[in-house]
């Protein structure tokens, strides 16, 4: 593609120094990712800046340069790539990759998940709607980025905007034209989804976390009520009616008049909504009840708790926005069984019960506690940390509500990054009523689990939760595999506690 072409609908472009008919082969962000004739565009990170390699990727093949107009002023560059100057480099990117791989979401379908829990196990539940329907489907999310026979180990929610049209471009020259795309807030806020468009938005819920990033809960929001102006004229918004936060989503959507609006909750106010709930060990049972038309379906799910009714109303709203029979919906929803650390059931033929999720909020620890208390189990334990290098407003709550649901906790390391896990767990622990509850501290989280399964007693629960389907432990200076689903069985396993015929 002639680079003339590739920045011909550029806004902002202060300067351009040299040919614009070069054939580009390629883009890349990444120096060391550059290949003869590609395209190398120097963006400004919070840890590295660009244009810091721009004579590296020079070496590497790379034929012009994108650069920030500020960032030009600084270095002294070789002659003979061009260099197109910009206001914005990051925003360049995403309209480089619209015009290299095309316009490709307009020809795809596509939704889009965001809320602050809720949203991986909403894409597996879709994706088993897509299944139904007998339709490929790609789905790019927290545990992995998948589609045919690929399995890509998942590094961000959502991934950079070169790599997100990278994916998508794979997916639709293997024939896949559906896509499913966890977004999270910080991919809104960094314009990563900025030149994708989506045929449905959902929104999930809104609670407390990443406040270190967003500063307060309102801007918060605002980065997640930018994925609802992506919506395709006619598409729809699919939005938790229950949540506080939905009013100001559904007076954007409809001030831009471009999209239908499905709402959704346990309350009958809404458009798809709830009732006659029985929650239970084995799962879930309940009606999904429509509004229009006052169309019912029963849905028998092996998800556990309340907030899981939530995810299969807001997938049950995608399938009829997808124009599937209500019947097929509830149908392919109670197909899906165990989620990768989603309150997955640790089974070795204990006497007890272990689970394992991926709660790392105040909401998310409430909710899947909440959920397990409500299986009645004779005590209810609890394993968790709080990650380090984050959201440290969370960590008091954190500890506040598990101890209030827990009978008993074991406080411990999660991903402790650069800060002493000493420090997090006396921030967790701050805010405990010491009187009332029982907890104990250790620093080691196999061991933390050790003790728990050890306390475990007939008839009990253990929660392990905060890593889920996370397989590494991370520390300040070394990265290790830790899977807390496989530290459990190994446990159970040398305790003689399991059945062998258990343990895969």
């Amino acid at each position: 593609m002639k680079l003339k072409d590739i920045i011909e609908n550029f806004q902002g472009v202060k300067k351009v120094e040299g040919k614009l008919t070069l054939d580009i082969k390629g883009l890349a962000c990444d120096s060391k990712k550059v290949r003869g004739s590609y395209l190398f565009v120097a963006i400004k990170g919070s840890r590295f800046n660009g244009s810091d390699f721009i004579e590296e990727a020079i070496e590497r093949g790379a034929s012009s340069i994108i650069l920030d107009w500020d960032q030009g002023k600084v270095p002294i560059l070789r002659k003979g790539p061009t260099y197109i100057y910009v206001d914005d480099a990051r925003a360049a990117l995403s309209h480089g990759c619209r015009s290299f791989y095309k316009d490709i979401s307009a020809n795809m379908y596509t939704i889009g998940i965001t809320g602050t829990n809720g949203k991986t196990t909403a894409t597996y539940l879709i994706e088993s709607l897509f299944k139904k329907k007998g339709e490929k489907t790609g789905v790019i999310g927290t545990i992995n980025y998948r589609f045919g026979e690929r399995l890509i180990p998942s590094v961000n929610t959502t991934p950079g905007v070169l790599e997100l049209y990278t994916y998508l471009n794979n997916m639709y020259k293997e024939n896949v034209k559906n896509c499913i795309i966890e977004v999270s807030s910080h991919s809104l806020d960094q314009g990563r989804i900025d030149t994708l468009q989506f045929d449905t938005a959902i929104f999930t819920n809104l609670t407390k976390e990443h406040l270190d990033y967003h500063g307060d809960m309102d801007s918060y929001l605002v980065s997640k009520m930018k994925l609802f102006a992506k919506i395709k004229n006619n598409g729809y918004a699919i939005i938790n009616k229950d949540d506080p936060a939905s009013e100001r989503i559904i007076d954007r959507v409809r001030s831009d008049k471009k999209a239908n609006i499905i709402t959704y909750g346990i309350e009958n106010a809404a458009d798809v909504y709830a009732s006659d709930i029985i929650s239970s060990q084995g799962g879930l049972r309940f009606k999904i009840c429509v509004q229009e038309g006052a169309a019912r379906a029963e849905v028998e799910s092996r998800l556990i708790g309340k907030h899981n009714v939530y995810n299969i109303l807001a997938s049950a709203a995608c399938g009829i926005a997808m124009g599937m029979p209500l019947e097929d919906i509830s149908s392919g929803l109670g197909e899906v069984e165990v989620l990768p650390g989603r309150l997955e059931k640790i089974d070795c033929g204990q006497d007890f019960q272990v689970f394992v999720d991926y709660a790392h909020t105040e909401n998310g620890m409430e909710n899947v506690l909440k959920a397990l208390k409500g299986l009645n189990p004779e005590r209810l334990l609890c394993v968790f940390g709080c990650g380090g290098d984050r959201d440290k407003s969370k960590r008091g709550p954190m500890g506040r509500i598990s101890s209030q649901i827990s009978d008993k906790l074991f406080i411990t390391s999660d991903n402790p990054r650069s800060e002493d896990p000493a420090d997090i767990i006396r921030e967790i622990t701050r805010d405990i009523d010491r009187k009332d509850a029982d907890y104990v501290i250790e620093l080691d989280r196999y061991s933390a689990i050790d003790k728990a399964l050890k306390e475990a007693r007939k008839g009990d629960i253990v929660l392990v939760a905060g890593k889920g389907h996370e397989t590494y432990q991370i520390f300040k200076d070394t990265t290790l595999p830790f899977d807390d689903r496989e530290v459990v069985k190994k446990i159970l396993k040398g305790r003689y506690t399991c059945l062998q015929s258990k343990i895969s």
